[in-house]
């Protein structure tokens, strides 16, 4: 939860600040049609409400992309800029029409405006929480000022579901990293969250293992483990393999997750 309102804060920071500057300088012929007040305000209403919706088109279509997909960081905002941008021309034709611009003649041009206005919207965004998680990356975690608390209990998997956009169904499977966010897998599906695998690692502790720079799987989930060359993967009851780092092959030998045999 806390995450998630921190999260919160720092999108909406950026949408007023990118509403701000707009505003200042008055695209598509803003800067002329509406005096100062009124385009602050359309601008603070268009950036806001955009950005809201592309961030949330974006997070939908980062959690269909592949895993090692090259580029990724590219990719998901511009696909989520395309998608948004349909929803995002109506926004910006009734801002357009309350604010006394006019209703748009040409909607295809509205889009291309749209999608260009959206593009860089979702760039600042995602610029600002790249920051904002290196930041977080290099503050030591003390016990005085700890970066997140962690306090190991039964109902970890609980209080770990609070992060979480949706109620969770089903059982917990693994954690996967994409950059920044991480994707929760169940056996109900998959939601994107954003937070550092060390700290989901730390917060499931006695829930389950860290078996790849890029992966965390749950106890319950594991049914056995084969080879693919020189490559190892863990079978998880839903079918999925995951790949197991050559680091932590020690440890998964030692709790017997390796050796297992298959269920």
């Amino acid at each position: 939860m806390r995450e998630r309102i921190k999260r919160l804060y720092i999108n909406l920071a950026g949408l007023l600040a990118i509403g701000l500057v707009l505003a200042l300088i008055g695209p598509f012929g803003t800067y002329e049609q509406l005096p100062t007040l009124a385009r602050l305000g359309y601008w603070l209403v268009v950036a806001s409400l955009n950005g809201a919706l592309v961030d949330l088109v974006i997070r939908r279509v980062d959690a269909q992309l592949p895993g090692e997909m090259p580029m990724r960081r590219i990719v998901a905002p511009f696909l989520g800029a395309l998608f948004a941008a349909v929803p995002a021309t109506a926004i910006v034709a009734v801002a357009n029409g309350l604010f006394g611009i006019g209703w748009p003649e040409r909607l295809l041009v509205l889009y291309s405006q749209v999608l260009f206005l959206l593009t860089v919207i979702s760039t600042l965004i995602y610029t600002l929480q790249d920051l904002h998680e290196m930041v977080q990356a290099r503050q030591p975690v003390s016990p005085e000022s700890p970066a997140e608390p962690i306090q190991p209990a039964p109902d970890n998997w609980a209080r770990f579901k609070e992060r979480l956009p949706e109620p969770p169904g089903g059982e917990l499977l693994c954690l996967e990293m994409h950059d920044h966010y991480l994707a929760v897998h169940t056996t109900a599906g998959k939601q994107l969250i954003l937070c550092r695998m060390d700290d989901a690692a730390k917060e499931l502790e006695n829930l389950g293992q860290r078996v790849h720079r890029s992966w965390w799987v749950a106890t319950t989930a594991v049914v056995g483990a084969e080879k693919a060359g020189q490559r190892l993967f863990l079978t998880l009851i839903d079918g999925r393999q995951v790949p197991v780092g050559r680091t932590y092959r020690d440890e998964l030998k030692r709790v017997g997750w390796i050796d297992r045999p298959q269920r």
